[in-house]
């Protein structure tokens, strides 16, 4: 009996952990206040993704220095961090101890500049 309770035990924290909630970022590229041109169909070399702890930003190929910074819903800065993608291509920042609300993210390399909104629980 005992056996059967630690195995089903063992079971319940394995299944929660492979089917742990990941959603993807929608991220957006923000118009260039120094071109007037409208936003055409882009190829976003960038990927973000949440889950429980994490935020994680993928970078699939080098756009060079790229800064990541995340506001709460009061607009006051959570987290802000510089990446060299030719030296690094996943930043993974811990959302564990931050409050449950929509967050922002804002991504920004050369020219570009990204944003897209999450929700912590």
């Amino acid at each position: 009996m005992k056996r059967s309770i630690v195995f089903s035990f063992l079971f319940v924290l394995l299944a929660g952990s492979i089917f742990a909630t990941t959603t993807e970022i929608d991220l957006t590229k923000l118009p260039d206040p120094k071109d007037p041109r409208p936003l055409s169909l882009t190829f976003i070399p960038v990927n973000a993704f949440i889950n429980e702890t994490t935020l994680s930003v993928y970078f699939d190929s080098s756009v060079g220095n790229a800064t990541i910074t995340v506001y709460d819903a009061n607009n006051d800065v959570v987290s802000q961090e510089t990446v060299d993608t030719y030296l690094t291509s996943e930043v993974f920042i811990s959302t564990d101890t931050w409050a449950s609300g929509n967050y922002t993210i804002k991504i920004n390399y050369g020219t570009t500049a990204l944003s897209g909104i999450f929700l912590v629980e």
